[in-house]
């Protein structure tokens, strides 16, 4: 039987809102309950995007509520040569191509650029051939089994033209490389399962479980991201508070918690209370100004702001 090991990976182009702990302590919680590694790494690839402040303030605040890695926690920009020698691997296995289209040019038509051979250069980005690889469905331990619409175009980008490496790359060899068994993450990032899945085969590799959690949205239905001015959630709760407030989103007793508790014995007793089966696979809606959550399954739920 496969270890269990299970990852938390914050992208740092903010601090941790509430969205994010709640993937945080349910990829905690998972992991723990299946007696599995947890790890934390920093995806901050993205440069224009992501500051070295974020990584910190984030890191301090994961220590905080007391949600600790197992092992040293893997920061991608700190070596990028692993992401440029899969790329080569995918090349010489005829998984990638060099694509010469600008964003404009995919808005009007799907790139063809795989058919031309193109050489790499500084004006061209490389991009995913999966061929045959991609399967839409897939199973997840809460919705069961999954489909997903193929996009018009989904070659996705490996290395951007200007020198970004993508997410989509990153994530895949990141998890291949740290033996990641069960995927904990939010619900937005289903649709770009099936592709991940096909980047697996083509290294070679098979796939991991997948548990996709319920998303904080608010009101307009939009969800809780830094892109969206998400409040850092320990600006506006204490570390006791947040744990608190993600348990009830994903659907979780909270009537043994004392808020004079340290986190570590909080997430203790949320271990031993876990109920799996009550995880909402609905996203939950979050009124920001009364912090009430609420999903078709909870009834309203009010939360004092301690401070």
């Amino acid at each position: 039987m496969t270890a269990y090991v299970g990852r938390f990976a914050p992208t740092p182009s903010g601090h941790l809102h509430l969205g994010s702990v709640i993937a945080a302590v349910g990829s905690y919680l998972i992991s723990r309950h299946n007696r599995g590694c947890y790890l934390i790494r920093i995806e901050d690839l993205d440069t224009p995007r992501c500051k070295s402040e974020n990584t910190a303030a984030i890191l301090d605040a994961l220590d905080k509520l007391a949600l600790h890695s197992d092992k040293e926690i893997l920061i991608q920009s700190k070596d990028t040569k692993i992401y440029h020698d899969k790329c080569a691997e995918l090349l010489h296995k005829g998984y990638a191509f060099y694509c010469s289209c600008s964003r404009s040019d995919l808005k009007q038509r799907p790139c063809t650029c795989y058919k031309k051979h193109l050489s790499g250069s500084n004006h061209h980005s490389l991009r995913f051939y999966h061929k045959d690889l991609i399967n839409s469905s897939f199973y997840d331990d809460i919705k069961g089994k999954v489909c997903v619409r193929d996009p018009e175009d989904n070659f996705i980008t490996l290395i951007r033209a200007d020198g970004i490496i993508s997410y989509n790359l990153a994530c895949v060899v990141d998890d291949i490389r740290q033996n990641v068994s069960h995927i904990v993450r939010g619900s937005d990032l289903i649709d770009v399962t099936p592709v991940q899945n096909a980047l697996y085969k083509a290294f070679g590799c098979d796939a991991p479980g997948y548990m996709h959690l319920p998303l904080a949205v608010g009101a307009d239905g939009l969800k809780l991201s830094k892109q969206n001015h998400a409040a850092d959630i320990l600006s506006i709760m204490s570390p006791q508070l947040a744990i608190k407030t993600a348990l009830l989103a994903l659907g979780q007793r909270t009537d043994y918690i004392d808020e004079t508790m340290i986190c570590a014995d909080i997430l203790h007793l949320a271990l031993e209370n876990l109920d799996i089966s009550a995880i909402p696979s609905d996203n939950i809606v979050i009124d920001d100004i009364q912090l009430c959550l609420f999903t078709k399954n909870i009834n309203l739920l009010n939360i004092p702001d301690d401070n």
